[in-house]
């Protein structure tokens, strides 16, 4: 026996399909995602407001990709403290599986870049860690899609 609501879902169906492939296209999930991390990290006042605010800066980051990096909870002073808590003997690199660690980490699990400078070596440097994972965070950054 079919019940209405099953009815019901199986009209919609290819309809509910459609939307779940829009949302995906534009990333929208991940965009409440980012702004729900962002409202519980922060606490605004009015949370409305911080979040008018929030999307214009990505807007303003991605129409202006050199002036900055999009807004992230993870800044290049909270890298870098990752970075030496990896780096616990003060050597000036982390291994090649720190490294993917941290990327996990940070939130970056699949689209960033698996051979960084060091590789070959075993010693990924502070400065390629920060680069690296500031390019990734910018990649995972719902508005800079580059269908969007």
């Amino acid at each position: 026996m079919v019940t209405k609501n099953q009815q019901k879902m199986a009209a919609t169906g290819p309809l509910q399909q459609e939307a779940n492939e829009y949302l995906k296209q534009h990333k929208i999930p991940q965009l409440f995602e980012e702004l729900t991390a962002e409202l519980v990290f922060h606490r605004p006042s009015d949370p409305r407001s911080f979040m008018r605010d929030y999307i214009l800066k990505l807007q303003n980051a991605k129409a202006n990709p050199d002036k900055g990096d999009p807004p992230s909870l993870l800044d290049e002073s909270n890298i870098r403290c990752v970075f030496s808590m990896l780096d616990i003997t003060k050597r000036g690199f982390i291994t090649t599986a720190q490294y993917h660690e941290a990327m996990r980490s940070v939130g970056v699990q699949i689209d960033y870049n698996k051979d960084p400078n060091g590789v070959a070596l075993n010693k990924i440097s502070q400065e390629t860690f920060i680069r690296e994972t500031k390019t990734a965070l910018r990649r995972a950054c719902s508005t800079f899609s580059a269908d969007y």
